[in-house]
């Protein structure tokens, strides 16, 4: 019975977080755009340098989006596993691994909106 809530709640959790994802990455798509729309219109030696870390720092959370997307396959991999075969070990395996995963994805949807306010500053 635990192990059926664990796979319902973490299966929840994950579809919210793979749709969050989904949407920053259309969002970086978006800013990539924006950036490369904008660097015709002004050209300075600090102005390249600030388009380069911008486009470094999307690079970055593509990589960061790829990861956490197998992070979370792995996890729904354990959590099948578990519900195959439902021992202690695996369950608290699959918890922590959720935990973590669930710290990671708090941290990069941070980082993602530091971001955006960043680059929001750098086009104004």
């Amino acid at each position: 019975m635990a192990t059926a809530t664990i796979k319902i709640s973490h299966d929840l959790e994950y579809k919210h977080w793979l749709s969050e994802i989904d949407f920053y990455n259309s969002e970086l798509a978006n800013m990539q755009h924006q950036l490369a729309d904008f660097i015709p219109t002004f050209y300075k030696k600090d102005f390249a340098e600030s388009v380069s870390h911008f486009q470094n720092r999307f690079i970055y959370q593509r990589e960061v989006i790829k990861i956490l997307k197998h992070n979370m396959k792995q996890q729904e991999n354990d959590i099948q596993k578990l519900q195959a075969y439902p021992t202690a070990k695996l369950r608290d395996k699959v918890s922590s691994k959720h935990l973590r995963l669930r710290n990671d994805v708090a941290i990069f949807f941070d980082l993602f909106l530091k971001l955006k306010r960043d680059f929001s500053d750098f086009l104004a």
